[in-house]
This record gives structure tokens, sequence and C-alpha cells, in this order.
């Protein structure tokens, strides 16, 4: 198969191949069509008839012909592809204390390699202080258990979110988020997402100081630290929900008791959209 792949590149620069003008034309007729006289209910072998013209086209064109092969190479593309592709797992079991970290591995783009990075780096952190807090507690059981999820992964934007969790007498739950804009392959964080003259670090801090208090005033049982939020960081924990909205999480016991968690309070569009890039 190999061998006849390169036979046809090399007689594409070779000998002129023209294909007609309405080539790709009649490829998306072909798929027009299967999709048109579907049958009622959808059937798989329709559906790889229609991905196999596709295929033909981004196959055939560019080996049998150079010049659409040159156009090929002028179309933009839309954004990084960024996935998981692997785990790093760390397990240690002592007795006393034990170490579960699991580091994922992205691939796909400049940016995906500079979030691995930065996840390593604190992953590795997290690890020299679980074992300098081994030596320190002796017989004392602690551990400490580090997992991740992929939040987002649309067209344009990926989520990734590394969550750790430290046992000693209490446990203590902790996350990081990782953000990358698929449309310029860049990492992200909270400030970048807003023009460098907003002041925007008042206008979040100001609406998530509102909802403790409404929270608190609507729930007796519910206990927030206002004035411990002295400002919201450039490197605040953040996703974008379902519906589009910001949503700002924070650690377990940095704004709330810990019998709380991790408090998210869900930005409404209209408190910061004038302050956007």
């Amino acid at each position: 198969m190999d061998q006849f792949d390169e036979m046809l590149r090399r007689r594409a620069k070779e000998e002129p191949f023209p294909l007609p003008e309405d080539y790709a034309g009649r490829v998306f007729q072909t798929c027009a069509a299967l999709e048109e006289t579907r049958p009622r209910k959808r059937s798989p072998y329709r559906w790889t008839a229609w991905a196999a013209a596709a295929l033909a086209l981004c196959i055939a064109v560019p080996n049998v012909s150079p010049a659409a092969a040159a156009a090929l190479e002028d179309v933009p593309v839309l954004g990084a592809i960024v996935r998981v592709v692997t785990f790093r797992n760390y397990v240690y079991d002592d007795g006393f204390h034990s170490a579960d970290v699991s580091v994922p591995e992205l691939a796909g783009s400049q940016a995906a390699q500079v979030v691995n990075d930065q996840v390593q780096t604190w992953t590795d952190r997290l690890m020299e202080q679980f074992q300098q807090l081994c030596a320190d507690m002796g017989e004392s059981y602690g551990d400490l258990t580090v997992t991740n999820s992929v939040v987002t992964d649309s067209d344009t934007w990926f989520t990734l979110r590394v969550d750790a969790v430290e046992t000693q007498a209490s446990g203590y739950q902790f996350s990081r988020f990782y953000h990358i804009d698929k449309a310029t392959d860049q990492v992200v964080t909270l400030k970048d997402l807003f023009r460098e003259d907003a002041d925007w670090s008042a206008v979040l801090t100001r609406e998530v100081r509102r909802q403790m208090e409404e929270r608190m005033a609507a729930d007796s049982g519910a206990s927030y630290f206002p004035e411990e939020l002295t400002e919201i960081g450039p490197d605040q924990n953040f996703y974008f929900n379902e519906s589009g909205e910001l949503v700002l999480v924070f650690d377990e016991y940095t704004v709330v008791p810990g019998s709380m968690g991790m408090p998210e309070f869900a930005i409404p569009a209209e408190v910061y959209e004038t302050l956007r890039k």
C-alpha cells in the first residue's frame, strides 16, 4: 500500500493529471444525495459511504493533483486538536502513608506542552511536600490523592481540571484549572480574558462578595468569609459552564469553613462582558 501511494505521488509530480473542474463538487453532491435519501432509521452503512466519499476528496485530490495539494495547504486550521494521550501514575504505600497521583499528558499543540510542564511542576511540588510530610509524621497516617478530568473540549476551548486531596487528621481539597484557547494555541489565565485597562478584579470581587451575602441571607446554615476575599487574583481558578457563564472556584478553607468544601460562583455575563477583550 505504501508503494502504491508513493507511485501516485511521484506520477503527480512528473505527469499532468488534470482532474475535472467539478470533481470536488461531484463528491459533495454524492454526499448530499446520500443524506437526502437516508431511510427513516439511520444506517451505519450509509454513514460509512458518506465518510468514504469525504475521505476520497481529502486523499485522492492531493495525491493526484499537485495544484489541489498546494491549495489545501492554504486552508486555515480552525483550532488545535488538544487531547489527553496518556497518564503517569505514581503510587506509594508504606503502611502509614499512601499516595496515588495521576498526571495527565496532553498532545496536539504547543500550548498542550506548556500545560504538561505546568501540571508536572505542580504535582512534583505536591509529591515533595508529601515526602516531607511522611518524614515529619512518622507513624501517623496521611495520604495524597491527585486526579484529573477534562471540563471543556470544544472547537475553540479546552479546560483540564486537576484535583488534589491531602489527608492527615482531616482532609484538604484543592484544584488547579488549565485552559487552552485552541484558536490561538495559547494557555489562558483569568486575567487574559479581560482588557489590560479594565478593573476586572474589583468587579469580580464585589460580585462574589455579593453572592456570599445573598447565600447566607437565604440559608442560615451557609457560612462564608467575604472579609477574607480581598481581591480576585490573575490566576484565580475558573471555568465556563454549559451556559457559557464564567464560574470562579475557590479551594477548601479559603473563603468558607472546610465543611462547605470548594465553593463555586457563577458570574452573570452582564457583570463582566464590557470588560472582555
